[in-house]
């Protein structure tokens, strides 16, 4: 006969506690799982595993017999819509940057630059649409299977890639047009990766607040600008 189990002896918020790490941990088991199985078949995760297809149908005023003549079934209707928006790369391409050659200082040029940046991100609040920002931020909950999955992986490094090859591209036009360099030792590709990183990392803000996390008052946007400034004055030189 198996022997008792003792009771905790812990007090009760030192128990939530171990029982809420131990939950946290258990997620953690299931994201890694998860992720495992994404890479062997099509499989959606986080909030793509919900999307309900009776729910779309009537939203889309269809009936669900028209969804499943298309996809077959829920799971496939959930994986194709996973697919899609970890893959944005045509709407990146599709990016219009402000033209340096519309600008007689280097200094406009990049608050052009960082606000236009800001525009293009998620915005807290606004409502859902398809567009960069908020599949942006759709991407966001599927970043934690990219620990384990290179199906979530791959396509995240493939469009970063893009986006600092894009902006090698204008940073280069931008250079000569205002007759500066960079830094010495600082290359292209580290000043196109730097404003990628910065970019995204104020995105982030941009999901939780209108306003600038560390100013109260000044519109979120101001981050981001700010800190391009920054950015660019400290990677470029007179040539």
């Amino acid at each position: 006969m198996p022997a008792p189990r003792k009771r905790s002896t812990l007090p009760r918020d030192e128990a939530r506690r171990h029982y809420v790490e131990l939950a946290e941990l258990e997620v953690l088991h299931r994201i890694r799982d998860d992720a495992r199985a994404l890479d062997r078949r099509p499989l959606a995760v986080g909030p793509f595993a919900r999307l309900d297809a009776n729910a779309l149908a009537a939203r889309a005023g269809k009936t669900r017999g028209a969804l499943s003549n298309l996809f077959g079934s829920q799971a496939a209707l959930q994986a194709a819509t996973m697919e899609l928006a970890l893959d944005a790369a045509e709407l990146l391409g599709a990016v219009e940057y402000p033209a340096p050659e519309d600008h007689e200082r280097a200094e406009d040029w990049v608050d052009a630059f960082f606000a236009g940046e800001a525009a293009r991100g998620p915005r807290h609040r606004e409502r859902p649409a398809v567009d960069y920002g908020r599949l942006w931020a759709l991407w966001l909950s599927a970043v934690p299977y990219g620990l384990w999955s290179e199906r979530i992986a791959g396509p995240s490094l493939e469009e970063f890639a893009q986006s600092v090859a894009q902006l090698e591209a204008l940073f280069a036009r931008a250079l000569g047009h205002f007759g500066l360099t960079t830094a010495e030792g600082v290359t292209l590709t580290d000043l196109a990766t730097a404003a990628v990183n910065l970019v995204e990392g104020a995105w982030l803000n941009q999901c939780l607040t209108t306003e600038h996390p560390a100013a109260p008052g000044e519109p979120v946007a101001e981050a981001l600008k700010r800190s391009g400034r920054l950015l660019w004055r400290g990677a470029t030189l007179r040539a």
